[in-house]
């Protein structure tokens, strides 16, 4: 059920090219890429922290604080999931021009959003309150690794997830899909990972054409397949890089295999959840990537898409975990004699 989940994820419905970055990354996984993402998640306790960082500046040449759809509703919706299923603390960094948007996105996901102290104080709190932090970086880089350095001293994070964060390319600039410069405000928020990895804290890389941080780890497929590719891949590798066929797809397929590892399925993300957010998203002023429109869209394609692919992920889940009811925890295996007792078991 892992695989079909990574499978699901990494379909590329637009035509975009990435299906062979998938392939790379699947390739040198010893295990699917949605469960070597989730297993650290699965081990969380209250208080722990996740540090998301999430958001680019996709049209700065209209406004700063355009920011698209990919990225940061997938963010919003694992962070309501890690916060409500484990009282986890979910700290989401980004530009500091988009802070005010990944922040609405965070509440429209049912998320007060609190300073870092105040959401530390939340998670301490006998009586629950699903809440997050939203917080920015520096855009210079010496202030941008001392500030990497004092937030891991402060927060102590079970893991590092880059969801749909453009990276820093072998010039130094943060590109685009399509090759332009986009580094005019950006926080250096790279420097977080690569700090969580001299620390041994598990960092995870998602995205959909290469320019995303942890995309630096499929560099090879990302230059041969993507037009342009050697100059806009970024270069910070991740200890898991999970490209997708939408960014957003691919953290989906990370809460549906957290479910079945956990036996949780309201861990994994729903339907009307997707729909919520991406009618919200519209009203936030979050833009689709590719069109640039005011749409309940991502990446050019239309919201019931994205809902199909979530029913589709979260159904898988339902019945991984009913196979694992059924058989002991084994990664469930289609035969005669095991189908019979599945099917009784879902009825």
């Amino acid at each position: 059920m892992f695989n079909l989940i990574d499978r699901l994820a990494g379909t590329d419905f637009g035509q975009r090219g990435m299906g062979p970055l998938f392939d790379a990354a699947r390739a040198q996984s010893l295990t699917p890429l949605c469960l070597a993402a989730a297993q650290p998640l699965a081990r969380l306790k209250a208080g722990d922290a996740v540090i998301f960082l999430t958001g680019s500046i996709v049209r700065g040449w209209v406004s700063p604080a355009l920011a698209e759809t990919d990225g940061p509703i997938w963010v919003a919706a694992i962070a309501r999931a890690l916060n409500f299923g484990f009282n986890a603390t979910p700290i989401v960094l980004t530009d500091p021009s988009l802070v005010p948007a990944v922040a609405a996105t965070m509440e429209a996901a049912g998320l007060t959003v609190v300073p870092r102290d105040r959401a530390r104080a939340a998670a301490a709190n006998m009586r629950f309150t699903g809440v997050a932090a939203v917080e920015s970086g520096p855009c210079e880089a010496g202030a941008a690794k001392q500030h990497a350095v004092r937030l891991l001293d402060d927060v102590q994070p079970k893991a590092v997830i880059a969801v749909e964060r453009s990276g820093m390319t072998g010039d130094g600039t943060f590109r685009n899909s399509v090759g332009q410069n986009t580094s005019e405000g950006r926080a250096l928020l790279d420097y977080v990972v690569l700090e969580a990895q001299t620390r041994g804290v598990p960092t995870i890389g998602i995205g959909d054409l290469g320019n995303e941080i942890g995309m630096g780890g499929v560099r090879d497929a990302v230059v041969r397949h993507i037009p342009d590719g050697a100059r806009v891949c970024a270069v910070v590798a991740t200890d898991v890089v999970f490209p997708c066929g939408v960014s957003n797809w691919g953290c989906y397929a990370i809460q549906a295999a957290l479910a079945m590892l956990t036996g949780r399925i309201e861990l994994a993300h729903t339907p009307a959840l997707e729909r919520r957010l991406l009618d919200a998203a519209t009203r936030i002023g979050l833009v689709d990537g590719l069109h640039g429109t005011r749409e309940p869209t991502v990446d050019g394609l239309p919201g019931e898409l994205h809902v199909a692919l979530v029913q589709l992920l979260h159904s898988t889940a339902q019945r991984g975990i009913a196979f694992q009811k059924v058989h002991g925890g084994a990664e469930p295996v289609f035969d005669i004699e095991r189908l019979a007792s599945f099917r009784k078991l879902m009825r």
